[in-house]
């Protein structure tokens, strides 16, 4: 493969500790006691399933209006994401990709908050396209982010693979009729949506990258 779609939050970026953070601190403020909230679980939910099922979750187990607990979570975490830091290789993984004449993309749920990530952390130049929540497409496992991006960069799908962390991430390469990447560095994902190959660091995407 010479081409890498790329995910955001738990491939690019480790946000998780960011979002259980802000997820925490938005139970707090819903009035839950700091005895019960469970950082672990939250992360399970967050990183197994998503955004929506943590809500969904926790506002049932704790008899609070879903929609406060949206906000209050949305509130801290524009405050907690500024302290992500980039996953261990990613910046070498995606220099190794443009370096062999390869193209990085990136389809990501997050809004302007990764490109400004990105920018921070002198990623952003070496990506030749990128889809946001702010250009409306489908949500993954959707592949009509994957989509626009093959067209937008003229990639061939022979030669791109969609790397992310969940299943929904797979599923979206797959319909895309790519090859896919799960990275999965905790041994979390049993439902895996049966991708070509599961890596446990981004290092191991070394060899994979073909070399011209």
């Amino acid at each position: 493969m010479h081409n890498l779609i790329w995910d955001f939050d738990g491939t690019l970026f480790d946000t998780y500790p960011t979002m259980v953070t802000a997820f925490a601190k938005a139970l707090a403020q819903n009035g839950i006691d700091e005895i019960e909230i469970d950082a672990e679980q939250i992360y399970q939910q967050l990183r197994v399933h998503s955004l929506a099922a943590a809500l969904q979750r926790f506002s049932a187990e704790f008899k609070l209006s879903i929609t406060e607990l949206s906000a209050s979570y949305h509130k801290w975490e524009q405050l907690e994401i500024k302290l992500a830091k980039p996953m261990p290789h990613s910046h070498e993984v995606l220099k190794l990709v443009t370096s062999e004449g390869g193209e990085n993309e990136l389809e990501t749920h997050r809004d302007q908050q990764s490109i400004e990530l990105l920018t921070t952390a002198k990623m952003i130049s070496e990506f030749s396209g990128v889809v946001t929540s702010q250009q409306g497409f489908a949500r993954k496992p959707s592949p009509a982010g994957i989509l626009y991006l093959l067209q937008h960069s003229k990639l061939q799908r022979e030669n791109t693979a969609m790397i992310g962390d969940r299943k929904l991430d797979i599923l979206a390469g797959q319909r895309a009729g790519l090859q896919t990447i799960l990275f999965d560095k905790d041994y979390l994902i049993t439902d895996d949506g049966h991708p070509d190959v599961i890596i446990r660091d981004l290092s191991e995407l070394k060899p994979l990258l073909a070399c011209h």
